[in-house]
């Protein structure tokens, strides 16, 4: 009897709780990326620091519209497209955010791997992030919530 009460909790939480069960199981054209930051010095992708969690981003690829669409997982209900895209599968595609035939920077998956590439380098003081597999980003957010 426990365990049919388990089911049903299980199935009334993902009919009631769509958006939170689509984090948690993603679809075989979505991913999601999970980033830290680190305020000191990196060497061979060890931070010598403090590393900080980023909120996690969902992106997911339409093929047949060629767009991808993205969300902060921290709210699901409010999706957006990228206007500039070439797609090459759901695990390899690029974006720009700018108009320009030559944009500063391009961002998106290359073989299922988040990477951003500058064709203009600046000064910008913002941290530096870096993905990782979402246990890592799960103990780094659990430290910050426990510190």
């Amino acid at each position: 009897m426990d365990r049919l009460i388990a089911y049903v909790m299980v199935a009334a939480s993902a009919w009631v709780l769509p958006n939170t069960t689509a984090a948690w199981i993603p679809f075989e054209n979505e991913v999601t990326v999970y980033m830290l930051s680190c305020d000191g010095e990196q060497v061979s992708d060890v931070c010598h620091g403090k590393e900080k969690t980023d909120i996690p981003f969902t992106y997911r690829v339409l093929l047949d519209q060629r767009s991808v669409w993205y969300w902060r997982t921290d709210d699901p209900s409010k999706p957006r497209r990228f206007p500039r895209c070439t797609i090459h599968d759901a695990k390899s595609w690029l974006c720009q955010l700018e108009s320009d035939e030559v944009p500063k920077s391009r961002f998106g998956m290359v073989a299922g791997k988040y990477v951003e590439i500058a064709t203009c380098v600046t000064g910008a003081t913002t941290p530096f992030f870096y993905q990782v597999p979402m246990w890592r980003w799960w103990l780094v957010r659990l430290h910050e919530k426990l510190s």
